[in-house]
């Protein structure tokens, strides 16, 4: 009797998952960050968005690996500030939080402490809100827009109470939801 001989994944088919589940993602995000969002102006600029436009992208990272986390984060605000402009064109700082979204929390969660996955993903989403949105964000608002740079931290520190928790608790959801549905390994 011969072996039985092994199915190795078709990385066609896996390439096609993936290519899609960026694709919708990158919808979804900018849906949730261009209209479903609540702005919240400060001097005479958009110095808060409330809203979770990130988390397609910090679900896209953890599900389908780092460069699939990046490249809808910035796919996202690319497309979404060409659809619905808001601000000077093309900040590159805007974008590379918005594409380092994707990447952080998956760094996260694949250090492997602690034990619990949904910590690690707790703590990532927590990191990238603080470190990004809180810490550069305002730099860069008040750098290249000239807005009042105390005023959009409040405003982002004050955004994060609400986002942290929602973004962190759907993110979990999801992932656990895409795996009983058998997508599990969306990468190779």
């Amino acid at each position: 009797m011969s072996e039985p001989v092994e199915v190795k994944p078709d990385r066609a088919r896996l390439a096609l998952r993936v290519l899609t589940l960026d694709g919708l993602m990158i919808g979804l995000s900018i849906v949730l960050t261009r209209l479903m969002s609540l702005n919240v102006p400060i001097g005479g600029g958009l110095g808060a968005r409330i809203g979770l436009g990130h988390l397609p992208i910090v679900f896209t990272g953890i599900v389908a690996g780092p460069v699939s986390g990046l490249l809808v984060g910035a796919a996202a605000d690319l497309v979404g500030f060409v659809i619905w402009p808001s601000g000077p064109f093309i900040i590159w700082q805007i974008t590379a939080i918005a594409a380092l979204n994707g990447v952080i929390p998956w760094a996260f969660v694949k250090l492997g402490w602690p034990r619990s996955r949904t910590a690690r993903t707790w703590i990532g989403v927590s990191v990238t809100r603080l470190v990004l949105n809180v810490g550069w964000l305002p730099l860069v608002l008040h750098g290249v827009m000239k807005l009042p740079y105390w005023p959009v931290l409040a405003g982002q520190a004050a955004g994060s109470v609400v986002m942290i928790p929602a973004t962190a608790f759907l993110t979990v959801a999801l992932v656990q939801a895409f795996e009983r549905a058998g997508f599990a390994h969306v990468r190779s």
